[in-house]
């Protein structure tokens, strides 16, 4: 009997140290990351068989219980995700926001109207050319200047991309080794989980999704399959898959991500969500190339539009007007295995229609599609060629086939490489080379307005031209011969590559003429055209002017920042109660622990005090067999 007390107190003092050390090591990781407390669960020893009954044997540990819900487990590793995106998207947007919010292009755009007004007012001043020349070359280095901060804030993203890249493969490799250390302690254990090392892998794939977005699949020896993106398993048991940062084959500025699957490396960058790496590469091609390119666009506009009205004009020295800016044309990046080549021009003509987005051009063999990258819209072009879409003008320059691949940029380089394309102030085409005048014998209250240059290139343009009108007035000849023209007032006629109107009620024999403007040297027509396009809505299919454009840039930019701001608050929260949830079950509970250890400590005194009576009896049957 004494031997089976010393027994029974012998395994209730076991699992009463086993309890004080489970204590004692959830008391001592209260403060470990992702730790789970853990519990002792005790079973009652199979019962003896004597005469008289059953009588008892004492208790056995039965296991070291891990708390733990995979349920709440992997709702804390998405919610991190998500909060970890959304806190690192909206402190990338911000810092767009910052730069475009300044007024860096916006007042270089503005300085320069203001100029051209001061210029308008005598265009004989050689002051005011001068600073309108000035204002010009200051304009463009405000515009080269954003997408200098553009083009620094795109290394960035690549070298946080590359960065993310190399923890993700560190994580990962911890992962499949620690997979390893799990399947052989569940051997050794006869299955029962190491406690400690599920908690250290949960932890991993927590600070995992902090970078990406992670789905995981148990496995019968424990282990756990890793996958990121849609799918792509970068943990496959003991084995980790590295990621690798690659270039991208149309585009040398952009960095991407790859996956090498069945020996060969495949982009993935497009099917990686969450995390601060689905972050970035969303920024990148929601925000930040978005905003490049409105920048581009609204260069391109600007210089185009500009150049077109300034040819129109007369300098100071009566010559005609050249370009006003000079721009390069736009970007055409092609696929190293293209067979056939393309060039690519802005369309003057619907310059306007030029929007903020890339576009990947690719052959089938029989027709091209072009992909705006912005909407993902697609558009076959057949034939051919040329064809005109957006703004652009693509001419096919050798015989395409199957499998032609091309990246379009077309506004992307255009601010650093945009320039004023005149030195000399004289140079400046504020004048009109052709005018207008009323004889002074008119007695009619016809009036003729400023002529608008329409082609400076007509032979023609200079001519004289005199416009007669007839006996009744409701008709006119030019040059007081030809058929006769009915006369609407304020239509606008057309001649010689200018345009001009009259109005009111001219009278028979009134005359008008339009004729060379040489030596007009404070005429300002030009001029003036050229500052009413501030106000012209030359942009975004003829909606919007140049600052309207810039507006709208702001808005989105500011709309994305505050749109960021309040998802990275809110997941925050999401967040916040996901580690409640985990911690309020798995997490260590100090009084509930000093608790557990004054239970254990008065357990194991007693189970003590059962063993020194087991011993007492012991040593009284020894000495009665003595006597």
């Amino acid at each position: 009997m004494a031997s089976s007390t010393f027994e029974i107190g012998l395994s209730g003092l076991l699992a009463s140290q086993q309890g004080l050390a489970t204590t004692g090591h959830n008391i001592a990781n209260v403060n470990t990351p992702g730790y789970s407390r853990q519990r002792v669960t005790m079973e009652t020893r199979e019962p003896q068989f004597v005469g008289y009954g059953f009588t008892g044997k004492g208790v056995d540990v039965q296991a070291v219980e891990r708390i733990a819900n995979q349920f709440l487990v992997d709702q804390l590793r998405n919610s991190t995700a998500n909060e970890a995106r959304a806190a690192k998207l909206s402190e990338l947007v911000d810092q767009i926001d910052a730069q475009v919010g300044d007024a860096l292009v916006a007042g270089g755009v503005q300085n320069f109207f203001e100029s051209m007004g001061d210029a308008n007012d005598d265009p004989r001043l050689m002051a005011t050319r001068q600073v309108l020349l000035e204002s010009a070359k200051s304009m463009v280095s405000r515009i080269a200047e954003q997408e200098e901060q553009f083009n620094l804030l795109s290394r960035s993203v690549n070298q946080q991309i590359g960065g993310s890249v190399q923890k993700i493969n560190a994580l990962t490799g911890a992962l499949a080794a620690l997979n390893i250390d799990i399947a052989r302690g569940a051997g050794l254990a006869s299955g029962e989980p190491a406690n400690d090392l599920l908690d250290k892998r949960d932890q991993l794939l927590n600070d995992l999704s902090q970078l990406v977005g992670v789905q995981t699949q148990q496995r019968a020896d424990g282990m756990v399959n890793v996958l990121v993106g849609d799918g792509q398993l970068v943990v496959t048991g003991g084995t980790a898959t590295a990621l690798q940062p690659t270039v991208n084959p149309l585009d040398a500025s952009r960095m991407e991500v790859g996956l090498v699957v069945g020996g060969t490396l495949t982009q993935v960058s497009e099917t990686l969500g969450g995390g601060e790496l689905g972050a970035l590469l969303d920024f990148r091609d929601a925000n930040l190339i978005p905003a490049r390119n409105a920048i581009g666009r609204m260069a391109a506009t600007l210089a185009m539009t500009l150049n077109a009205q300034h040819r129109q004009g007369m300098d100071l020295d009566g010559a005609p007007g050249g370009d006003l800016f000079s721009i390069p044309p736009p970007d055409v990046n092609a696929l190293g295995s293209n067979s056939g080549s393309i060039s690519l021009a802005f369309d003057p003509a619907t310059v306007g229609d030029l929007t903020t987005s890339d576009y990947r051009l690719t052959h089938d063999g029989t027709n091209f599609t072009l992909t705006r990258l912005s909407d993902l819209s697609m558009q076959t072009l057949s034939g051919a060629g040329p064809f005109t879409v957006d703004g652009l003008t693509i001419t096919v320059t050798a015989p395409p086939a199957a499998g032609d691949q091309y990246l379009l940029q077309p506004t992307k380089f255009v601010p650093r490489q945009m320039s004023v394309a005149i030195n000399d102030a004289r140079k400046l085409a504020l004048a009109s080379p052709v005018a207008t005048a009323s004889a002074t014998t008119n007695l009619g209250s016809g009036a003729i307005t400023r002529p608008q240059v329409l082609d400076a290139t007509d032979p023609a343009l200079l001519n004289p031209v005199q416009l007669v009108f007839n006996d009744p007035p409701t008709t006119y000849q030019v040059n007081g011969a030809g058929p006769l023209i009915p006369y609407t007032a304020g239509a606008d006629i057309d001649l010689n590559g200018w345009r001009v109107q009259v109005t009111g009620t001219p009278l028979a024999g009134d005359s008008f003429t339009v004729s060379s403007n040489a030596g007009g040297m404070g005429d300002n027509s030009n001029g003036l055209s050229l500052s009413a396009m501030q106000f012209q809505p030359l942009m975004s299919g003829g909606t919007a002017t140049y600052q309207e454009a810039y507006g709208v840039l702001v808005g989105e930019v500011g709309a994305a920042a505050q749109q960021a701001r309040i998802s990275r608050d809110a997941l925050g929260a999401l967040t916040e109660n996901a580690q409640a949830a985990r911690d309020a079950l798995s997490g260590v509970n100090l009084d509930e622990e000093a608790a557990n250890l004054l239970r254990y400590q008065q357990a194991f005194q007693a189970a003590a005090r059962v063993i020194s009576a087991a011993d007492a009896v012991f040593q009284s049957l020894i000495e009665a067999a003595r006597g």
